[in-house]
């Protein structure tokens, strides 16, 4: 691994981008220093098919590579992480991919950040770093891998296919004002 964090992304934000036709931008950001799992590029073809998102994919695959795969003893700890993050009318597969992300970057010891917008499993990931797809597009703002409008387009997106803005962003204009401060 490089020197540099690693962004680790998990399906959420991958289909928030998917959606905004902004995946590429990722590799703009952050070239060879993203990663994803296989357990989250298995919802992403899941969630491919069953949110009717052509191509999401391989647009990821295009920009994250091969997904890295856990290995011995961390499949317990997958598990037992999961359990802990679920609530219990939750799917048996939900949550998964995140702590499937969380293990592998711990047991690793890869400095890394987590890209999720799942709250329950930012507060059990610790002491891996988190940030939102809202965050995330600030950053690469500020990268200069997207500008104000193209960010803003995933805000766009998202609300379009019935999400709900995060409670510390409540709003476009507040989020336009977020990605101000970027620059």
């Amino acid at each position: 691994m490089t020197s540099a964090w690693v962004v680790f992304q998990d399906t959420s934000v991958l289909i928030n981008l998917h959606r905004a036709g902004l995946l590429p931008a990722l590799g703009i950001a952050f070239g060879d220093d993203l990663r994803w799992t296989a357990t989250v590029r298995f919802e992403c073809s899941r969630k491919e098919r069953h949110l009717g998102l052509p191509g999401l994919t391989s647009s990821a695959d295009a920009v994250l590579g091969e997904p890295l795969f856990p290995e011995g003893a961390e499949h317990p700890r997958i598990r037992q992480l999961r359990r802990q993050m679920a609530a219990p009318e939750d799917h048996p597969d939900e949550h998964l991919g995140e702590a499937e992300t969380v293990t592998i970057i711990t047991a690793r010891g890869i400095k890394a950040v987590l890209a999720t917008d799942d709250r329950r499993a930012t507060a059990m990931a610790s002491p891996v770093h988190c940030m939102t797809t809202w965050r995330l597009l600030q950053l690469m703002t500020r990268k200069r891998a997207l500008n104000a409008e193209e960010a803003l387009s995933v805000w766009d997106a998202v609300m379009a296919a019935g999400g709900r803005p995060p409670r510390d962003i409540p709003t476009r204009a507040a989020f336009a004002e977020l990605l101000d401060e970027a620059r």
